[in-house]
């Protein structure tokens, strides 16, 4: 009934009809929204399926799916295992669950920050922690916003000297040893080390601690007015304040925020910090009405040649920085803006050169510049990146790696590694300390 090629249009409109949809699209897409898997009744290719349990006070339940396409060396149809529990919990309590032996296997709702009280519960909760790496470009950025609707402040976002200087006054080694151990690594929300693209210059010498150079930058800007406690003023006398808003899902943002909050007082700009929730945050910037927004970098931290590039270009109007850009982009020119400086329209050609080149070395060619260009003009400003995930897992479940990427795009966090291959050890042997 909910395919278009087989439905009877009588049926579409009786199914509409109950349902209360506007469309046949809207009622497909609300029986086939594979990402929220909630609809018990679609068939699936996955290892597992919905269970009617499901979503019984935040509850999930997922059982073995018996037509599973895969099997192991020996010929036995996976998953191995035939059943998995997910509890929606606070996440104010996922570290506690998690140490106190109530999980099998946890990542979601633990940071480095939890590592410590983790490690010493091991023995009391019956799990080990292994440390994976995180492979955003940053695991936090920065994203001025060049389509704010204020003309004035909007060109000092445009203004490259301006993103330098805000980058060149973070004191990335105080936040890392801070809120990080010591344990991240500075970065310019570009592609990894590990990356086959990395080039040590697209770290860039803006991600260096210089607040003399931040200052200079500044005064050649023309803000060389001061007011009260040394804030600078705009050319139209306004003081230099920085509203950096955030979605307020992550508490470690703010605290970074507020150590970056006192180094760029130093040389002049006051920042304020605005949470709020992740619909308004996002809705703000497509607006145009915030300043700067926070999140995290690029998913494509570890791109290869044959990785879309179109992150760091205005192809979307998820791209913080040019939102307005972007939707001009995906919408074909109906909606948005288009892109009215040379060199984020350069990124949009160079990533269409990309979609359309069949040869390796173009498409390598194409990526080199696009990270050049950014690398250069700082459209986002990162700040740390391969901060390590704590994984928490039970003895005796096997297969889990010690050492892991844990990413979403591409990796799907635990999927890059078969959870449909995981095994528990039997029960005797599965308690052992």
């Amino acid at each position: 009934m909910f395919h278009v090629d087989y439905a009877y249009p009588n049926g579409r409109v009786e199914a509409m009809g109950a349902s209360r949809r506007p469309s046949w699209a809207s009622l497909h897409n609300r029986r086939d929204r594979m990402y929220r898997f909630d609809n018990i009744k679609q068939p699936t290719l996955q290892p597992w399926k919905n269970s009617p349990k499901s979503k019984s006070s935040g509850r999930y339940v997922g059982l073995r799916n018996p037509y599973y396409h895969k099997i192991d060396e020996n010929g036995r149809q996976l998953p191995y295992i035939d059943r998995f529990i997910l509890t929606v919990a606070a996440p104010a309590l996922i570290a506690a669950q998690a140490g106190s032996g109530q999980t099998d296997l946890q990542a979601l709702g633990l940071a480095l920050t939890d590592w410590t009280f983790l490690k010493q519960a091991e023995d009391r909760g019956n799990y080990d922690t292994f440390a994976w790496r995180q492979a955003m470009g940053a695991t936090i950025a920065m994203y001025p916003n060049l389509n704010y609707d204020d003309p004035v402040y909007r060109e000092l976002f445009r203004d490259v000297r301006f993103r330098r200087a805000l980058s060149l006054a973070i004191d990335r080694d105080l936040i890392n040893e801070v809120v990080f151990f010591g344990d991240a690594a500075s970065a310019n929300n570009l592609v990894l080390e590990r990356s086959p693209l990395y080039k040590a210059e697209y770290a860039g010498e803006w991600t260096r601690y210089a607040k003399k150079e931040a200052r200079r930058l500044l005064d050649e800007i023309g803000l060389t007015r001061k007011g009260p406690g040394g804030i600078r003023l705009l050319p139209d006398g306004r003081k230099l304040e920085l509203i950096v808003e955030t979605s307020g899902e992550d508490p470690q943002q703010t605290d970074i925020l507020e150590l970056i909050e006192e180094t760029w007082r130093e040389v002049g700009v006051k920042m304020f910090i605005k949470p709020s929730q992740r619909d308004t945050f996002r809705n703000r910037v497509y607006a145009g009405l915030a300043q700067i927004s926070v999140s995290t970098g690029i998913q494509a931290g570890l791109a290869t040649a044959e990785t879309s590039p179109e992150e760091l270009a205005p192809t979307s109007q998820l791209g913080l920085q040019w939102p307005k850009w972007g939707l001009y982009y995906e919408s074909g020119g109906t909606m948005g803006e288009a892109p009215d400086m040379e060199t984020p329209a350069r990124l949009v050609s160079l990533v269409e050169q990309w979609n359309n080149a069949a040869d390796p070395a173009v498409k390598k060619q194409a990526w080199e510049e696009i990270l050049a260009i950014n690398a250069e003009q700082v459209y986002s400003i990162g700040i740390l990146s391969s901060v390590p995930q704590p994984i928490v897992v039970r003895r005796g479940l096997r297969n889990v790696p010690r050492d892991g990427i844990y990413h979403w795009d591409p990796g799907a966090y635990f999927g890059l590694y078969r959870p449909d291959s995981f095994w528990y050890e039997p029960e005797e042997l599965r308690n052992r300390s």
